[in-house]
């Protein structure tokens, strides 16, 4: 087939054979990587545009995603149909497999990697081999990281002040100040919490929770809260079942201890059977009856006798069953099965274990909590473990609508992820672009110790930087070259930024813009990483390629 087959003109990948090849796989190349790039490019800052993205969520219901941030963007982009382009596709899976743990750098590492692409591609249409252009690269980049170390400064775990600073740095979505530095402070506050905890060690933030509400003040919770809510059937008008909102507990138990069941409670199998399991009277199915009763109140007694004030079970459980486990002082939390990590995350902050049958009973399983508590809000009904010894943490945030909630929720949870980092690694770097100009000039002064025709590609490297400091310009509303070149005059090493307002340096320090060390540093790495795959491409077979018709041709000799 025609090495020079238009991509745009494929129909699906199962009906084509297509190859191209070396010029063409470049300008393939080229336009995947901006088009990728366009899609984050003004999400770039503090003055970053909003995107609108019809996706589906991860319980696979329509969702509109309305956010700035290149993370949640791409996320959005997905969980819906994915990218199809196979050269897009690659670029956004090493991006999201190298910046996954971080929460942030996202938009710096694509744009990055985009301009790396364009002039790397530059280079070898002018007859530069790849590899050298690679090489070049990698030069930089391992300089890079010791101008890093030297710009970088010391963060203490539980220090709320840089932690405050670090959270409202990552914030890019349009917010009042008032909000944003509300935002900034419950995230350094649930930062603090979590690394005080863990004693320094691994924070893992899928153990904290944001819930945004319009009903309640704002509140930490070391702890969880179980929700639950009605399903399908209960809120059917025609149905004869419905979903109790009568409060499980009256006001405040404490220092209460907790089971926790992720299957359906069995009842034959908690108990010695006493009849056979099928009716054949009405006497034998009143005597079976009985004999249910007793082996519900068999059970209710051993978990009562064990200790346990609180069941906590992700299915429903029986009516009977809960009769019986109330007569014996059991309170039952039934129905906590969305989301599904709950029920998991209950044992991380009671120091209980999960179990899979009330056969596991026993004293190693059991969890304890402080103080147990439940509200009706809405459509949900809240049990509030708190006060736990764990490190399962749950944030509750006031918004102003319903509707906002979910966007809310992910820019706070993206600032505790980021001010997590900073907290784990202990070392941040200043913001609003210092780090690319404190790179630039440093290159700019020792470039010409590279050998050969290497130089060229440490000097593209260098514009790439300038490229991605002309963007964060331009989503201010400023000149990219006036402002560019004003900042880069400025750079003394120790970390210029720009004044996104004005367009004038500034200490990011100073002004509290701090991002921590691994986020840029990461970008970084990220986009070297992918431009390396990219521009050694030198053919795409796409699919069902018969690998007989195919001749490679040599450009480089």
């Amino acid at each position: 087939m025609d090495a020079r087959a238009d991509k745009r003109d494929l129909g699906p990948p199962e009906d084509q054979e297509w190859i191209i090849q070396d010029k063409e796989v470049r300008e393939y190349v080229r336009e995947s990587t901006h088009g990728v790039g366009s899609i984050v490019r003004s999400s770039l800052g503090p003055e970053s545009l909003e995107k609108m993205i019809r996706t589906r969520d991860y319980q696979d219901r329509p969702e509109t995603v309305i956010t700035a941030d290149a993370d949640q963007i791409i996320d959005a982009i997905h969980r819906g149909d994915g990218f199809n382009d196979p050269v897009a596709a690659l670029f956004i899976d090493s991006v999201d497999a190298m910046q996954r743990s971080l929460g942030d750098g996202t938009a710096t590492s694509v744009i990055l990697a985009e301009a790396l692409v364009d002039r790397g591609l530059d280079l070898i249409d002018s007859g530069i081999h790849p590899n050298t252009v690679v090489s070049g690269y990698a030069i930089a980049a391992s300089h890079t990281g010791d101008i890093l170390d030297d710009l970088a400064r010391e963060c203490a775990p539980t220090d709320q002040e840089i932690l405050e600073h670090v959270a409202r740095t990552a914030m890019t979505d349009t917010l009042s100040d008032d909000v944003r530095s509300d935002y900034a402070r419950y995230a350094a506050e649930t930062v603090g919490a979590l690394a005080s905890a863990t004693d320094g060690a691994w924070l893992d933030t899928e153990m904290i929770d944001v819930r945004a509400v319009t009903d309640l003040d704002q509140e930490l919770y070391q702890g969880v809260i179980a929700s639950r809510r009605p399903i399908a059937i209960e809120e059917d008008e025609r149905s004869h079942t419905d979903f109790d909102w009568t409060p499980s507990i009256e006001g405040v138990r404490n220092d209460v201890t907790v089971a926790l069941l992720d299957q359906e409670i069995t009842v034959a199998e908690t108990t010695t059977p006493t009849t056979e399991d099928r009716a054949t009277s009405p006497g034998q199915l009143t005597r079976d009856r009985n004999v249910y009763q007793q082996r519900c109140e068999e059970l209710a007694r051993n978990l009562a006798e064990s200790g346990v004030d609180i069941l906590v079970s992700q299915d429903r459980i029986d009516v009977p069953i809960q009769k019986a486990l109330a007569n014996a002082g059991v309170t039952t939390i039934d129905g906590v099965k969305y989301p599904k990590e709950d029920i998991h995350r209950l044992a991380e902050a009671t120091g209980g274990a999960v179990m899979s049958s009330l056969s596991d009973l026993s004293l190693e399983v059991l969890g304890t909590a402080g103080s147990v508590r439940e509200i009706v809000r809405e459509d949900e009904k809240w049990t509030i473990f708190a006060e736990c010894e764990g490190t399962a943490f749950t944030l509750v945030i006031p918004v102003g609508l319903d509707s906002t909630g979910r966007r809310h929720e992910r820019i706070v949870s993206k600032a505790i992820e980021v001010g997590a980092v900073a907290a784990m690694d202990k070392q941040v770097l200043p913001g609003a672009g210092a780090p690319a100009s404190s790179v630039i000039r440093s290159w700019r002064q020792d470039r010409w110790s590279v050998p050969d025709r290497t130089q060229l590609a440490v000097t593209e490297y260098t514009n790439a930087l300038e490229d991605y400091l002309r963007i964060l310009a331009r989503n201010a509303g400023l000149d990219p070259i006036d402002t560019v070149a004003t900042l880069t005059a400025a750079e003394d090493g120790r970390g210029t930024g720009i004044d996104l307002d004005t367009g004038a340096p500034l200490d990011p320090w100073e002004e509290g813009i701090i991002e921590p060390r691994r986020v840029f540093s990461q970008a970084i790495e990220t986009a070297r990483a992918i431009t390396e795959q990219l521009l050694t491409l030198d053919a795409i077979f796409y699919p069902d390629v018969d690998l007989s018709q195919f001749t490679p041709v040599e450009e480089h000799e």
